[in-house]
């Protein structure tokens, strides 16, 4: 599609279980690219293609799908709503343009519809919302609007209000045609008419309050209302702008698996969701003026390309998801890389559909592709134009919190498993693996049970890798205990000359959360710039490892407080060896605590058994911070060690007759109770 004005850069994000791959795949049906509708619970969704997703119903990888929806172009990308997988949802909003936020109409706002949400909103991404399964015993839709206006604190407009009959929901009323909608089994519109007499002053009163809070925002619109002249364009018009700006967000409602509600939804990513042409400009760091600038989508032909994803695929290799922000490309086209200063030739652009894929010759501005040929490029690089050399904001992936042993049976699943991890740790930069060769054992980390065993089970299939894998274990960080101070003399020989170099530090502990910071009150002045490197890499490798567990220190202020040596005879090795040295003995004489990850838990069950619920996670160490009424189940909101709460979901199913359901996050680092 040549005008990037009628593309659709979008994603489906949610808590899980609200509902977002299947809202995806009959956006997809009834947008003409399935012929069939999928359904997650027989593993027939066409963007859960991986055998695990298809296996337990979930997301695991986000899901790239393209398809034509009137006049415009919609890419859409279905993301996981399990929280071990946020960093996946993370790099895919990076490149999107606006986003569809799926909301359950019996839950409501859950732990990771807040996560999500603050993610978009990091980058100021412009969303329309979906409040789902409106068809389920206990759904209240006024509730949840609420809800989501209070816990998110955003103005809504309601655009479509649900439509009961016999308390059997069985359409919507669009609040700007002021239409009853009646769909077809298959999702397509089989009725529209006047609204009935019974609902039109509620319908009537919801319009109202949605025009009313329009023009606030719009004195055009106001003006017209007040003449009488506003016809429907004008009022599309006009909350269209006010989404994009982020004034407020749109709403719209139905049951994806009921086919309700979905075809008024692909009209509100057309008409509210913003085009490439609506953003207009990313910043990027221009490597040959040393500047951050505006880069216009439309200003030339040179492109900026970002990759976003990369997964290796055995028939066609290494294949690097991007967004095209500027220019286009074309198959045989080298392009450059400026993190690697290495040339990169394109062998073939993909038009992606989930784990399918149509090559074509040219991608331009706006569009997400897959480029094949790759060699030296990773997930978060820019590709541009070698003159230009443009970099565009990196992605920071979180540490992992739990780890596993994992043993191999010999060598020759040592050298599967290397292999796997070659192109695994590709797809994933938040899986870590780490080597204890005193112990024969290999550690792998991340962010949770189920992404560890998920990243595993992915080894042992598609890899045929026999290995065997240990109970899960937390990751500890170390802080120390108070300020204190420390000089240490450096004198030794290095390379057959004597270095020596003086060396003071003093270290405070910060509250929690606040990370390292090194500040240097040392005679800094009188020292090039790479002295002072070199002593700051000495200081961030002791912090590596703590003289409590051997764990990474965090939460601390180191001082430099003074720096003595000879120019001339004492090298930078010295100089790093010194406040590495120095740090060390410095944490041993101020000793430190260790912390442990503390996770929030959100806990859905029937509430007879609210009180046996909490009792057993204070049994854990758990502290209940809220208790939320839904329908006739309670949720509770706790924070509790990562360390109790290995092995929750059977303890839960115990207690629930197999009733309750959790999610938890990552919440802090805390001191560790013993």
């Amino acid at each position: 599609m040549d005008n990037s004005k009628f593309i659709r850069n979008f994603g489906i994000i949610a808590h899980i279980d609200a509902g977002k791959t299947t809202t995806t795949e009959r956006m997809l049906y009834l947008a003409g690219a399935n012929r069939r509708l999928g359904e997650v619970d027989d593993g027939t969704a066409v963007t859960d293609w991986m055998e695990e997703e298809k296996e337990r119903g979930i997301t695991i990888v986000s899901a790239a799908v393209s398809c034509v929806w009137k006049d415009s172009l919609f890419h859409i990308i279905d993301t996981p709503g399990h929280v071990d997988f946020t960093a996946e949802v993370e790099r895919t909003l990076r490149v999107l343009d606006g986003a569809v936020v799926v909301f359950c109409g019996v839950a409501g706002v859950q732990t990771q519809s807040l996560t999500v949400w603050l993610q978009a909103d990091k980058f100021h991404i412009p969303r329309i919302i979906f409040i789902n399964k409106l068809d389920r015993m206990g759904a209240n839709f006024e509730n949840v609007v609420n809800e989501i206006q209070l816990k998110l604190n955003k103005t809504l407009l309601l655009i479509n209000i649900p439509y009961y009959e016999n308390d059997v929901l069985s359409g919507v009323i669009d609040l700007i045609t002021m239409k009853l909608v009646i769909y077809n089994d298959d999702g397509f519109v089989k009725l529209e008419s006047d609204i009935p007499s019974e609902f039109s002053d509620s319908a009537r009163n919801f319009r109202d309050k949605l025009i009313d809070a329009a023009t606030q925002f719009d004195d055009e619109l106001l003006e017209l209302i007040l003449n009488d002249n506003a016809t429907e364009e004008d009022i599309i018009k006009s909350i269209r702008a006010g989404a994009l700006s982020l004034k407020y967000v749109p709403v719209f409602c139905g049951a994806s698996y009921k086919n309700i509600g979905v075809t008024n939804l692909l009209d509100g990513v057309d008409n509210y969701l913003p085009s490439p042409d609506d953003i207009g400009y990313c910043e990027g760091l221009i490597l040959k003026k040393g500047i951050r600038e505006k880069i216009f989508f439309n200003e030339d032909d040179k492109p900026v390309v970002y990759i976003f994803k990369t997964q290796f695929n055995k028939e066609k290799g290494l294949m690097s998801y991007v967004r095209i922000y500027k220019g286009s490309i074309s198959t045989g086209d080298t392009i450059y890389n400026a993190r690697t200063k290495k040339k990169e030739r394109i062998h073939d652009i993909l038009k992606v559909f989930s784990d399918k894929f149509e090559r074509i010759d040219k991608a331009e501005s706006g569009s997400i592709v897959v480029l094949i040929g790759l060699k030296n490029s990773a997930t978060g690089d820019t590709l541009s134009n070698e003159n230009d050399q443009v970099i565009l904001e990196t992605l920071v992936f979180p540490e992992p919190v739990i780890f596993v042993k994992v043993e191999l049976k010999n060598s020759i699943d040592a050298e599967k498993f290397n292999l796997a991890l070659s192109r695994l740790l590709l797809e994933d930069p938040t899986i870590s693996c780490k080597e204890d060769k005193d112990a024969g054992q290999i550690l792998i980390g991340g962010m949770g049970e189920l992404h560890i065993d998920i990243f595993l089970e992915r080894v042992r299939r598609e890899y045929n890798v026999d290995l065997k894998s240990g109970a899960p274990q937390v990751i500890y960080r170390e802080t120390p205990k108070k300020s204190g101070s420390y000089v240490y003399e450096f004198d030794k020989k290095i390379s057959g000359a004597v270095n020596r170099a003086t060396v003071s530090l003093k270290v405070s502990p910060l509250s929690n959360g606040e990370g390292v910071k090194i500040i240097n009150n040392a005679n800094a002045l009188n020292y090039p710039t790479e002295a002072l490197d070199a002593i700051n890499s000495g200081i961030k490798a002791a912090l590596l490892s703590g003289p409590e567990g051997a764990y990474p220190v965090v939460d601390i202020q180191i001082e430099i407080e003074n720096i003595e040596y000879d120019v001339s005879k004492t090298n930078l090795l010295a100089l790093e060896a010194s406040s590495n040295l120095c740090l060390s003995y410095l944490l041993r004489d101020v000793e430190t605590y260790l912390l442990e990850p503390v996770m929030k838990c959100e806990i859905d069950i029937p509430g007879n058994y609210t009180g046996s619920v909490i009792g057993d996670l204070q049994s854990r160490g758990g502290i209940v911070i809220d208790i939320v009424k839904k329908y006739d189940n309670d949720v509770v909101v706790a924070k509790s060690p990562l360390k109790k709460m290995f092995g929750y979901t059977t303890s839960l199913r115990s207690l629930t007759q197999g009733l309750g359901t959790f999610t938890m996050e990552f919440l802090e680092f805390a001191k560790k109770i013993e």
